[in-house]
């Protein structure tokens, strides 16, 4: 029943939606219902078996709550409701399966407070990503500068020759043993400690990490988006006024929807750059299939943008390739929170920013949701809701407003006695709450000796 079920389903969803469908209801359900009750053989479930079901599911197998509870119980009431539907319409096949269904409205009401919850984690996420994001193009700069360089003065190098590249040294290598090559670009580091590494793959590595990190932040594209790219998606508009406008044609992805996006100056130029890269010494890009992993299909031949060598063939660039390019530069770079923890890029993370940064930047919600590929104003809302700028802009205003109220020599510059008199405060405050360690409220048996000496350093009497 369940597959049939499941091939009901699967003409309305992608494969990648159709895999979560299947984990939630064949094994996170009723896989855990077999598990716990092996005699189990109807969906018309005793109250208690539901009940202790629901509170198996809310947590994970390691113990920490799961985060993805209410999409569980929204796919089992979908279940058993869609059965139900399905009966009446054809009973021969469906009726014997039809059942109360176990989940009531009342367990899915937490699903928009969690939903909430998790759009509070993206924004804070983006408002975290974003100050930093110009350090991480930075890096994927000068990386590529340097790798550029490396792999000019490798090939230009013997074999065994050292030479030196922005200050440090390194001598060209081949392969050990019989394998060894003369014409491998292999460079090992001299008086450093570091492994030895390819010069080319090191270049070719930084140039696509550029590469997807400057597409990915000037369109907002999804990553299967950015891999479908091809040379046949860059277009040319000529508007009323005689001005010719390129434009990048984004294929249909998860929405089923194409969309076309105005190409500005610096995006035209990395595109430009990719294609000059990819053309080589010929006079047309390389046609590659691409294999879509939330298809499970080939695609035909096209000219795809993001193919380089792998496995000594052309192929297309993969998703976790991308990801994995990201999470290594982001390590190199040495981004960090303010706390000190390391930061992460993925590759929807610059598709928040982008839409972040355009609307706060004027441009209108609408016009930002055909951008992005949205076909609900509040998907788009939900992605662009980090910096409340009307907030802020008012309470400005009322701050002002506020000061021109105030007398003005509450504005002036403090003298040192001042400055000195407002840091002492604070130390004593924190001698007087018990920062030496003792309960607050307590009494000292040191009689506050303490508080004494900082009172007498300060130039006060001590009391």
């Amino acid at each position: 029943m369940l597959v049939h079920y499941l091939a009901e389903r699967s003409a309305v969803l992608d494969y990648g939606s159709l895999v979560n469908h299947a984990q939630m209801l064949a094994d996170l359900f009723w896989g855990d219902l077999q598990r716990h009750h092996p005699t189990i053989s109807s969906l018309n479930l005793p109250d208690e078996v539901a009940q202790a079901w629901k509170q198996r599911v809310r947590v994970l197998p390691d113990g920490r709550p799961r985060r993805t509870a209410h999409a569980v119980f929204l796919a089992v009431r979908s279940f058993y409701l869609d059965l139900s539907q399905w009966s009446m319409e054809d009973p021969a096949r469906w009726a014997a399966w039809a059942a109360p269904c176990p989940i009531s409205e009342a367990d899915i009401r937490g699903y928009i407070k969690e939903t909430r919850h998790r759009q509070a984690r993206m924004q804070q996420r983006t408002r975290t990503l974003v100050p930093v994001l110009p350090q991480l193009v930075r890096a994927a700069e000068a990386r590529l500068q340097r790798a550029t360089l490396l792999l000019q003065a490798a090939r230009s190098a013997k074999p065994g020759e050292e030479f030196t590249v922005e200050g440090s040294q390194y001598r060209r290598t081949g392969r050990d043993g019989s394998h060894w090559r003369p014409t491998a670009l292999f460079l090992a580091p001299v008086g450093e400690p570091g492994p030895r590494f390819d010069a080319e793959c090191e270049e070719n590595n930084a140039f696509w990490t550029w590469a997807s990190i400057e597409v990915l932040r000037r369109t907002g594209a999804r990553i299967e988006e950015l891999l479908e790219l091809t040379h046949l998606s860059l277009h040319q508009y000529q508007a009323p006024t005689g001005e010719t406008v390129p434009l990048l044609q984004i294929s249909p992805s998860k929405t089923d929807r194409e969309r076309v996006i105005p190409a500005d100056p610096d995006l035209v130029a990395v595109l430009a750059r990719i294609i000059r890269r990819i053309k080589g010494t010929g006079e047309r890009v390389p046609l590659l299939t691409r294999y879509d992993g939330y298809e499970l299909v080939f695609g035909p031949p096209m000219p795809h943008l993001f193919q380089c060598p792998s496995q000594h063939r052309l192929q297309v660039i993969s998703p976790n390739r991308i990801r994995e390019f990201l999470t290594e530069l982001a390590l190199r770079a040495d981004i960090v929170h303010v706390d000190g923890t390391p930061l992460r890029f993925t590759p929807h993370d610059f598709r928040r920013i982008f839409s972040t940064e355009t609307v706060n930047g004027g441009l209108p919600i609408h016009i930002a949701a055909k951008l992005l590929g949205h076909l609900d104003l509040n998907t788009t809302q939900a992605y662009v809701a980090v910096y409340p700028e009307e907030v802020i802009r008012h309470y400005r205003q009322f701050v002002d407003q506020r000061r021109t109220h105030r007398p003005s020599e509450e504005y002036r510059e403090p003298s040192d006695t001042e400055w000195r008199d407002f840091r002492d405060h604070f130390s004593l405050r924190k001698v007087a709450l018990g920062t030496c360690d003792r309960p607050y409220g307590t009494p000292c048996q040191h009689e506050n000796a303490c508080f004494s000496e900082l009172r007498a350093s300060s130039g006060s009497a001590p009391r």
